[in-house]
């Protein structure tokens, strides 16, 4: 039981270490960014994509494109340049996981050749499977990684001065 307390305490602090936090930061930022840069500049071509899900009545569809590729670009902003990071990385987490429902919905209703329009809006993308769901589920990882590495490392904002902290 005391090795996996060692364990885990190694593991912590691993993943405490301040350049771990900038990588993971700058890695999802990034992404977020690459997958709103398209989507900004298309935005037409990301609601006929979105019309395809039919999840969404139609007269909403162009808000949703247009809000949405809004909200990443400043997510991926706000990760990387370090603000808000806890409260971004759960909304980005919780972005992840609408994106991922959706496709799973969509899936399963039978739809074929869906495109994701997550990092292209071209009809030439490559179209969504079961088996594709894990580069999804990865950057989801990612963003709660970011908020329990963040979470974490709180409590040592607070206290900066005790000896333990630093």
């Amino acid at each position: 039981m005391l090795a996996v307390k060692t364990l885990v305490s190694a593991f912590r602090h691993f993943l405490l270490v301040r350049w771990v936090k900038v990588i993971v930061r700058f890695g999802l930022g990034s992404i977020f960014l690459y997958a709103a840069y398209d989507k900004l500049l298309h935005p037409n071509q990301f609601a006929e994509i979105i019309i395809d899900y039919e999840m969404l009545p139609l007269w909403i569809i162009n808000i949703v494109a247009l809000w949405l590729s809004a909200l990443e670009a400043i997510v991926g902003v706000c990760v990387i340049l370090g603000v808000w990071v806890r409260a971004n990385a759960l909304l980005m987490s919780g972005l992840m996981v609408i994106f991922i429902t959706g496709i799973v919905v969509a899936l399963a209703r039978g739809a074929e050749g869906l495109h994701c329009g997550c990092f292209s809006t071209s009809p030439d993308g490559e179209p969504r499977t079961w088996i594709s769901l894990w580069q999804e589920i990865l950057i989801l990882a990612g963003c709660v990684l970011l908020r329990v590495i963040h979470c974490h490392t709180a409590e040592t904002v607070r206290e900066p001065w005790k000896s333990e902290n630093l």
